[in-house]
């Protein structure tokens, strides 16, 4: 084999390493660009099932300090606050309708009264308030004359509802 032979080898095989080391150079960019691609998307797609989730969530606890406005009975709202088993007077003042987007929102001014011993009356306060199914405005404690440790308690409070549809209900 001669020098010029040789180097023509060398020259040729030296190209086609070149050649080959830039396609390979070229393809794993492109498979890098494809990889980072689909990260995002996989980071994208992981951040709409967390909202998905935190939506559910916020769903479930708007459907459980709601009533349902197309079943809403005053047995219904009593049970809804877990006073349908007192001896409670329970009364709706009023009733109004506000348009919050395409949907309505029904607010019920309520009244609650009753004569209870002093502990169970704040615990009924205290209870309805942690529940916050009712939003208190106003709790009175008076005195029951002639009942010894009882008081007459009067709260008053907003509960809210919504026209709730079941899965299979059409809009």
């Amino acid at each position: 084999m001669t020098r010029s032979s040789y180097r023509n080898i060398m020259l040729v095989t030296l190209a086609a390493l070149m050649a080959l080391s830039a396609f390979i150079f070229f393809s794993g960019q492109s498979i890098e660009e494809e990889i980072l691609t689909r990260q995002n998307q996989l980071t994208r797609l992981n951040q709409e099932l967390d909202n998905a989730a935190r939506l559910s969530a916020a769903l479930t606890e708007l459907d459980q300090l709601t009533i349902d406005e197309q079943t809403a009975t005053q047995l219904d709202i009593l049970r809804h606050l877990g006073l349908e088993q007192t001896d409670i007077n329970f009364t709706v003042d009023s009733r109004e309708v506000r348009t919050v987007g395409e949907n309505n929102l029904y607010v019920r001014n309520v009244s609650i009264e009753g004569d209870l011993d002093y502990s169970t009356a704040l615990y009924l306060a205290d209870r309805l308030h942690n529940t916050k199914k009712i939003v208190i405005n106003l709790i009175q404690l008076t005195p029951s004359y002639g009942q010894k440790n009882k008081v007459h308690m009067r709260l008053t409070g907003k509960i809210y509802g919504l026209d709730k549809k079941s899965p299979g209900q059409p809009s």
